[in-house]
């Protein structure tokens, strides 16, 4: 057995916890937990003498007792949330989530917290407080990003978010996020069911750099958007330097329009990001960049004027340049390809 010593009301009761050696996360997070929002009220109603024993014992913290079954669905850092009442507080919800699932199910990791913890158990097997204040620090900031996310992202996203709908892929509707914000977590609210899911996020920072997420359960790429911005970019500066259409949709940064980073696996478009922060910002407005994510992102949008002759399959543009002929979006290419190849795709069955 193991005893250590919680602080709680403001430091000044002192509660003995025992528990198994090598405590596990839940143990650790239920620690946590008591130090973070426990009070008077709860130590009084179930810590009488100040001796709480945490996953052992057979008591109302244990869910695996003696001599009676396990208590299902339940660990003892959930145990622990509910006597404190803080078992439905948003940002609570990941933690506990992740540590009833592992300790129930299994299948940790080899970075998990849970996974780090036993390593660390194992490297310091005469030192438990150690090991225990190390998890304590990732609890707090994770607790910390969540408690943000729930409080002024989710605030500051209600008062700047605009939210509009546009065509996708296959005539789908999206949601697509457009917003001024410096805050980090921002793009990821906006994709979660809180932000209502946005299949893309356009946001722009006070500085004016400019990044566009997507969201990956609607399988959107960026290739038409990363070349029609990167063209963009250099038209607004004045010097066209890259026009070959595939070095202007490749991963990274092209010649000319360097303020764009696109990176390919997670289909986003970076005019700058936390890691590069001294990126210039675009000479691109707002507005631009809007409409050229709306057209980018839709295979069924043509040039106003040609459009008919577009979905028929004929591309006009081989008499007369069309306008959108520079951004060699792949759905006008597919177009030139079947009339130079009518023949292609009956050949190929």
């Amino acid at each position: 057995m193991v005893r250590l010593v919680i602080r709680v009301v403001d430091e000044t009761e002192t509660v003995f916890f025992n528990t198994h050696e090598g405590p596990h996360l839940d143990e650790i997070v239920a620690k946590w937990l008591i130090e973070k929002f426990g009070n008077k009220e709860f130590l009084d109603k179930y810590v009488p003498n100040r001796i709480l024993e945490i996953g052992i014992g057979g008591g109302v913290f244990d869910e695996h007792p003696v001599n009676s079954e396990r208590k299902e669905g339940e660990c003892a850092a959930t145990l622990v949330a509910k006597a404190l009442g803080v078992d439905d507080n948003p940002a609570l919800e990941n933690i506990l989530k992740f540590v009833i699932t592992h300790d129930l199910k299994g299948g940790a990791q080899p970075f998990d917290l849970d996974y780090l913890v036993k390593l660390l158990h194992q490297q310091f097997p005469n030192d438990p407080e150690k090991v225990i204040e190390w998890a304590m620090v990732g609890l707090e900031a994770k607790y910390q990003e969540q408690l943000q996310f729930f409080t002024a992202t989710k605030q500051e996203f209600e008062r700047a978010a605009e939210i509009e709908e546009v065509e996708g892929p296959g005539g789908q509707t999206l949601k697509m996020v457009t917003v001024v914000s410096d805050d980090e977590q921002m793009s990821k609210f906006a994709r979660s069911s809180f932000g209502g899911r946005a299949a893309i996020i356009i946001q722009k920072q006070s500085l004016g750099n400019v990044q566009i997420y997507t969201n990956k359960r609607y399988g959107l790429t960026l290739y038409d958007v990363t070349q029609m911005i990167r063209l963009a970019e250099q038209r607004a500066k004045g010097q066209v330097v890259t026009t070959d259409w595939k070095t202007l949709s490749s991963e990274g940064k092209v010649e000319g329009a360097k303020e764009w980073f696109f990176h390919q696996t997670g289909q986003m478009l970076l005019n700058g990001s936390l890691t590069a922060p001294d990126v210039p910002p675009t000479r691109l407005s707002l507005g631009q960049i809007k409409e050229i994510v709306r057209i980018g992102v839709n295979p069924q949008a043509f040039e106003q004027s040609r459009s008919q002759w577009c979905r028929s399959g004929n591309c006009t543009s081989t008499r007369n340049q069309c306008p959108w002929y520079p951004w060699g979006l792949h759905r006008c290419r597919a177009i030139r390809y079947k009339m130079r190849n009518p023949n292609h795709f009956l050949n190929s069955h």
